[in-house]
C-alpha cells in the first residue's frame, strides 16, 4: 500500500521529475568536511575568538545528534496539482499544516550530526539577539537570531550540522556530497508517524523575515537547508576588547582611564578595554601629575603606556607660606582690546593688559579692568597655591554697548546649553547662552531650568556699565549641581530658598520623602516648575517634552557625593565630493548621507567612510573612490570631516624628530590626534605643516616638499616672537581648537603663542556646523589680527537618556558613547535613533527613537537590576 504522502506523485511523471529537480540542494560546491565558527564584535568586522574543527573533531568531542537510524524529512514546495491529487476537492493550501504532500523525494537519510549550539560555544556562546549566519562553500549565506539555535521549539528541533547520512552514503569524506549540511531535527510527526521539518513548521517557528519561498511563490522548509557549510559567523553586540599595560617611574601610582578610577596602581594590565581611544593618567602623591596619555586600543592585543614622574618641588613647607599655611599663586590676564589697567582687589596693581600678577596670596580675590572709551571689567578669580589661574576677557564699547546708565550686563552660560533663564524670578524669554542686557545695577539671582536636569539658582552683583559672566554645569535630575561661576557661593539649589529654621527644614524634608514616595507609585507632581509666581512659560520658551503615557518612573538615586559631570562625547560633520554618499562610522553603516553632523560618538580616533547609496544621482555606476578617514571627536565639539571621491592626495610617512622638542606632542596640517616627538608622521601634499605645542605656544614649521618616504624631518628651534590671535563667533560660547589642540577658551577671546607660519583654527559648539580656518602668519608680524565667524545652525533636537538603574552605559550607532545615564545628547541630527544602555546586570536596546527639531526627547531604557 503506497502511504498517502506518495500519492498524488508517482502516476505523474512531468510532477516527479520536477519533484526530483528539486531536491538539487540550495547551495551547489566543493564538499566540506570542517567549518570554520567565528564570534564577530558589534563593529561587524572585529574577531573577537574563532576556531575550525573537522567533522571528525566534532564526531569525538562533541555531543552527537541524530541516531542514524531515525528517518528525517524536509518539506519542498507544495504545487497545486500535486496539492489536488493528495487532497481533491480541497481548497489549495501551500503551506500544508498536515505535512502529507512532497515528503517522498525529501527522505534526507538517518543522519547524525553536532548541535549547532555546541558549536557556537566553541567560541564564547551568542546572546538571543545575535544573528548567526551560515555560509556555504559557493558563498550562499543563511542567517538566522540565535534564539532559534539555542531555544528550539519542538516543531523545528535543534540546528543539525550532519556529518554522517545513513547506511547508504556514510560520512562526508564517502558519498555524502553533500558535504556538511544543515538540517532541522523536528521532534514531531505527522499523521504516518514522519519527523518532517514542514512548511507549517517553518511558519510555526520562525518570524516571517525567515521564511523561505521557492521561486518567491512556493513555501518550502527544505529551501534553508544549507549544504556545504563552510562557514558559521556570530554577529554578537558585544564591543572588541583589548588591554593595556601602565607602567610609571617611580612606580605606585594610581591608574585612572577615561577619568574614572581603575583601582589599580602602576605596573599593571587592564584587561578587556574597549577597543578605541582612550585617555589614561597616573597619580602619584609628591609628584607632579603628568598629563594624559592617549592610547588607541586594538582587539585582542596589548597597548603599552609609560610614565616618568617628576617629584613636586617644594613639597614640604615654603618660607614664604607664614610655616603651613597656602602658597601664593598667579593671575594670567589678556583682554581684547590690550592695555587695560588692572585692579587687585580695588588697588592698581600698575600693571597693564597682557599681564601676569605674581605672587597673589591663595584665595577669592576681584579683578577690574578699565580701559578708556570701554565699559569696565569686574570678575571674581580663586587663586590657589603654585597655580596660575586664568582671565581672558573681551571689552564693550561705551559709545556701541546697550548697556546704559545704572545698567550692566550679565552673560549665562551652561553645559549642556540651551536652559531658559530666570531673573529674579520672572523669565526673560533667554536661552543659554545669552546674554541679559540693561540688568540694573546691584544684586540679582539667575535661576537656569532644562527639562531633564536640575534647577540651577547664583546670585551675582551687576557694577554700573559692568559685564558679569556667570558659567554654570547643570546636573541630572537626581543629582547634585556643580558650577564653574564667578561669584555666589553656598546658594540653596533647584531654585528653592534655604528654610528659615530648622522646624521648616524637617517639613521641608518630609514633604520631599512623601512626593518621592508617590512620584514612585505614579501619583504626586513631577513637573518641574518655575522659581517662582510669575512662572507660566511663553509659547515655545522653556516648554518641556511630555512623557508619554506609560513611560516608567525612575526611582529617585541616593546622593553619594557631588556627581562631577565630565562630558566625553561629541560629534563630527561628514562631507563627500560628490554629496549623498552613505556614512559609515568604525565599521557600522549608517541609515544617513552626506552632508550630515553624527553626533554621541565617544571622544577620541574614529574611521570614517562614505560609500555610493543603492543610485547615484542619475542611476548610473560612477567612477568615485574614497578612501577612509581617520578623525578625532572632542567632547562637546563638532568636528569636519571631507572626502573627496575624485582627487586621491598623494601622501607618504616621514620621521618627525628634534633635539630641543623631544618629547613633545605635535600635529600635522592641523589636525588631532597629536603625536609624540619622535614619531612617524604621513604628509599629504606639497604644503604640509607641523605644529608643535610647547609650553602654551603654537609652533608652526612648514615641511620641504622635496623630502622622500622615509626620511626623517629634523625640527630645529623657533628664534622670534609669537603673536596672539582674536576670535569671535556668533553665537558666542563655541569652543576654539589652534592646529587640532583644545585652548579651553570659548568664544570670544583671544588665543596666544601662535608663531609665524600656517595655523589650523576650527570654532566649533553643538547645534553648529563648524567653521575652520587655515590661516597663514607673516615672519615678524606684531599680531595674529582677528578671525570673526558666523555659526550656521542646523536642524537638531537634544536626546535624555535614563534607565531604571542609574550609570548604564549608554550605546549610539552600535558603539559606547562614553557617556552614562542620566545623560542628554545636545545637538543630534534629527532622526530616528537606536539607544542601547548596559548596566552590570542588563543589556537593553530601544530601537526608533526619534529626536525633534527643537526638542528633547526623552528615552528610558528599563534596564533590570539583578539582586543577589
Amino acid at each position: 500500500m503506497i502511504p498517502a504522502h506518495r500519492r498524488g506523485c508517482a502516476p505523474h511523471l512531468i510532477i516527479l521529475s520536477l519533484c526530483i529537480l528539486l531536491v538539487v540542494p540550495v547551495s551547489a560546491g566543493m564538499t566540506t568536511t570542517e567549518v570554520t565558527v567565528t564570534k564577530l564584535a558589534a563593529d561587524g568586522v572585529t574577531v573577537l575568538n574563532q576556531t575550525t574543527v573537522d567533522w571528525q573533531w566534532m564526531k569525538e568531542n562533541l555531543p552527537v545528534i541524530g541516531d542514524g537510524e531515525t528517518i528525517y524529512y524536509m518539506q519542498g514546495p507544495i504545487f497545486e496539482d500535486a496539492w489536488n491529487e493528495a487532497h481533491p476537492g480541497e481548497t489549495y493550501d501551500p503551506w500544508n499544516p498536515t505535512e502529507d504532500v512532497n515528503l517522498i523525494y525529501k527522505d534526507h537519510g538517518e543522519f547524525m550530526g553536532t548541535d549547532v549550539a555546541d558549536l557556537l560555544d566553541l567560541v564564547g556562546g551568542a546572546e538571543p539577539q545575535d544573528r548567526v549566519k551560515f555560509v556555504a562553500s559557493d558563498g550562499l549565506p543563511k542567517e538566522w537570531p540565535a534564539e532559534y539555535i539555542y531555544s528550539p521549539n519542538a516543531r523545528q528541533g535543534p540546528f543539525c550540522l550532519a556529518w554522517y547520512h545513513g547506511s547508504d552514503t556514510g560520512y562526508v569524506n564517502q558519498s555524502f556530497t553533500d558535504g556538511m549540511r544543515l538540517y532541522f531535527l523536528g521532534e514531531t510527526t505527522n499523521a504516518d508517524g514522519m519527523h518532517v521539518w514542514g512548511n507549517w513548521d517553518m511558519h510555526e517557528s520562525w518570524a516571517e523575515d525567515y521564511w523561505y519561498y521557492y521561486s518567491g511563490i512556493y513555501p518550502s522548509a527544505s529551501g534553508v537547508s544549507v549544504q556545504n557549510v563552510k562557514d558559521i559567523k556570530i554577529y554578537s553586540e558585544e564591543e572588541p576588547t583589548g588591554s593595556i599595560h601602565v607602567n610609571s617611574t617611580p612606580s605606585g601610582a594610581a591608574v585612572l582611564i577615561d577619568d574614572e578610577e581603575t583601582g589599580d596602581t602602576t605596573p599593571c594590565t587592564l584587561s578587556e578595554i574597549e577597543a578605541g581611544s582612550h585617555s589614561v593618567r597616573v597619580e602619584k602623591e609628591g609628584f607632579v601629575q603628568p598629563d594624559d596619555i592617549w592610547v588607541n586600543v586594538v582587539a585582542n592585543a596589548v597597548a603599552e603606556v609609560e610614565f616618568n614622574l617628576i617629584p613636586e618641588t617644594g613639597s614640604g613647607g615654603d618660607s614664604s607660606s607664614g610655616g603651613g599655611g597656602s602658597r601664593n599663586g598667579s593671575i594670567a590676564i589678556t583682554s581684547v582690546p590690550m592695555n587695560a589697567s588692572i585692579y587687585l582687589d580695588g588697588n592698581a596693581t600698575g600693571f597693564w593688559t597682557d599681564a601676569t600678577l605674581e605672587d597673589v596670596p591663595a584665595g577669592e580675590h576681584t579683578i577690574k579692568l578699565m580701559l578708556p572709551g570701554y565699559w569696565n571689567i569686574t570678575r571674581t578669580v580663586t587663586v590657589e597655591g603654585d597655580e596660575c589661574s586664568l582671565l581672558d576677557l573681551v571689552f564693550e564699547n561705551s559709545t556701541t554697548s546697550k548697556a546704559t546708565t545704572g545698567n550692566g550686563r550679565i552673560t549665562v552660560s551652561s553645559v549642556p546649553t540651551n536652559a531658559s533663564i530666570y531673573l529674579d524670578e520672572k523669565e526673560t524669554g533667554s536661552r543659554t547662552n545669552a546674554t541679559l542686557e540693561a540688568v540694573p545695577v546691584g544684586e540679582h539671582t539667575i535661576y537656569l531650568m532644562m527639562p531633564g536636569y536640575r534647577n540651577a539658582t547664583r546670585t551675582v552683583t551687576v557694577e554700573e556699565g559692568g559685564h558679569t559672566t556667570l558659567d554654570l554645569l547643570l546636573s541630572p535630575a537626581g543629582g547634585e549641581t556643580r558650577a564653574n561661576t564667578t561669584t555666589g557661593r553656598g546658594e540653596p539649589v533647584a531654585g528653592h530658598p534655604a528654610p528659615n529654621n530648622p522646624i521648616e527644614a524637617f517639613i521641608e524634608t518630609i514633604l520631599t520623602f512623601m512626593n518621592g514616595l508617590l512620584l514612585f507609585f505614579g501619583m504626586g507632581e513631577s513637573t518641574i516648575a518655575p522659581p517662582g509666581p510669575e512662572s507660566t512659560p511663553a509659547p515655545g520658551e522653556g516648554a518641556i517634552t511630555p512623557v508619554p503615557t506609560g513611560t516608567p518612573l525612575l526611582p529617585a538615586p541616593t546622593p553619594v557625593g557631588t556627581r562631577i559631570m565630565t562630558n566625553h562625547s561629541g560629534g563630527l560633520y561628514i562631507e563627500s565630493y560628490p554629496p549623498g554618499m552613505t556614512i559609515i562610522v568604525d565599521n557600522r553603516r549608517l541609515a544617513s548621507q552626506t552632508p550630515r553632523v553624527v553626533y554621541g560618538l565617544r571622544e577620541g580616533l574614529h574611521n570614517v567612510m562614505v560609500e555610493k547609496g543603492d543610485q547615484s544621482s542619475n542611476g548610473e555606476e560612477s567612477d568615485y573612490r574614497f578612501e577612509t578617514v581617520q578623525a578625532w571627536v572632542h567632547p562637546d565639539a563638532v568636528a569636519p570631516v571631507f572626502l573627496d571621491g575624485v582627487t586621491i592626495p598623494g601622501r607618504k610617512k616621514i620621521r618627525v624628530d628634534s633635539e630641543a622638542y623631544r618629547g613633545e606632542r605635535f600635529t600635522m596640517n592641523g589636525f588631532y590626534p597629536a603625536a609624540t616627538i619622535p614619531a612617524d608622521a604621513v604628509i599629504e601634499g606639497a604644503k604640509s605643516w607641523i605644529t608643535v605645542s610647547r609650553n602654551g605656544m603654537f609652533l608652526s614649521y612648514a615641511v620641504p616638499s622635496g623630502i622622500g618616504a622615509g626620511e626623517t624631518y629634523r625640527i630645529e628651534p623657533r628664534s622670534g616672537d609669537t603673536v596672539s590671535i582674536s576670535i569671535s563667533s556668533s553665537p558666542a560660547g563655541a569652543q576654539v581648537f589652534v592646529d587640532g589642540f583644545p585652548t579651553a577658551k570659548r568664544t570670544p577671546c583671544r588665543i596666544g603663542g601662535l608663531s609665524s607660519g600656517q595655523h589650523r583654527i576650527l570654532v566649533s559648539m553643538p547645534g553648529y556646523l563648524p567653521a575652520e580656518e587655515v590661516i597663514r602668519i607673516p615672519e615678524g608680524a606684531e599680531t595674529g589680527g582677528a578671525i570673526t565667524c558666523a555659526l550656521r545652525e542646523y536642524t537638531h533636537g537634544n536626546l535624555l537618556v535614563e534607565s531604571m538603574v542609574p550609570d548604564a552605559k549608554i550605546y549610539l550607532y552600535g558603539r559606547y558613547t562614553g557617556e552614562k545615564t542620566p545623560y542628554t545628547f545636545n545637538g543630534m541630527s534629527i532622526g530616528t535613533y537606536e539607544v542601547r544602555a548596559v548596566s552590570d546586570d542588563d543589556s537593553r536596546t530601544v530601537e526608533d527613537v526619534l529626536v525633534k527639531p527643537g526638542e528633547t526627547t526623552r528615552c528610558v531604557v528599563a534596564l533590570k537590576e539583578e539582586y543577589r
